[in-house]
């Protein structure tokens, strides 16, 4: 039996698929010909789940796999992302609070209350030590597969909203995309195309401030050549919950 950990994370490798399946568009793609495009479009649509889902890869296509991992610009220590470890504490104790503040109130009076705090601090390094760190550790679990795969996709999941990427193209306005950018972050992509010989596509994507890229990993050289001066800085703000409720006289239960 499956248990709900592997559950929800099969539906949230699933749910990340079926994005790119629905909504990759021609512009979203970097070194990719017509032909590339027609060719990638049909093995996302083909791939299945692999039948043994406790094993490497995630996904199965004819003769190619696709396999997903998340990443974070938050901060990452032994306990794992800062940001959603904080996040689910913070809820845990607002919906604590509120609780506590319906059971004094009085009874059929409608109480609301909210709770708020800042985000956890994010930075381009934390995201380029996650995609690193994520893609050696799914490139050992390739290493160690016996099966022969001719197509090769890794598809990344960004799990923030917090990062932004300014792009500054010569005699253009500024254009600030609400999430971090792959495609123009050289000294990241120099280093992902040491793996040519092992992956064929990258696949960046945000669920959440809804963005996909994807990268032909051998045309990587022509990419970074025409890569124009960029930003990358986090987001200020505050994240934040809001409960609304009132107590049923007991009579009326």
């Amino acid at each position: 039996m499956m248990s709900k950990n592997r559950e929800s994370q099969n539906d949230t490798e699933q749910r990340c698929l079926d994005f790119v399946k629905n909504e990759m568009k021609e512009k979203d793609c970097f070194g990719l010909s017509k032909e590339h495009f027609t060719e990638l479009k049909k093995w996302l649509n083909n791939s299945e789940p692999n039948s043994n889902n406790n094993n490497f890869p995630d996904f199965v296509f004819g003769s190619g796999f696709i396999e997903h991992f998340a990443v974070t610009s938050s901060l990452v220590d032994k306990k794992g992302a800062k940001q959603t470890r904080e996040s689910y504490v913070f809820k845990k104790k607002s919906e604590t609070n509120f609780l506590k503040h319906l059971d004094s109130s009085e009874e059929e009076i409608l109480v609301s209350h909210s709770f708020g705090r800042n985000f956890e601090k994010h930075t381009h390094l934390n995201i380029v030590n996650s995609i690193k760190k994520s893609w050696i550790k799914h490139i050992e679990s390739y290493d160690k597969n016996t099966s022969e795969f001719t197509h090769r996709i890794f598809l990344i999941e960004y799990t923030d909203i917090i990062l932004q990427t300014a792009v500054s193209r010569r005699n253009e306005p500024t254009e600030v995309f609400d999430t971090y950018r792959i495609s123009v972050d050289e000294h990241l992509l120099d280093w992902i195309y040491t793996y040519k010989e092992k992956i064929d596509y990258l696949i960046l994507v945000n669920l959440l401030s809804p963005s996909i890229e994807v990268i032909r990993i051998n045309h990587i050289p022509d990419l970074i050549k025409e890569i124009p001066e960029i930003g990358c800085a986090p987001v200020i703000g505050i994240e934040s919950h809001k409960f609304m409720g009132f107590k049923i006289k007991e009579e009326n239960i």
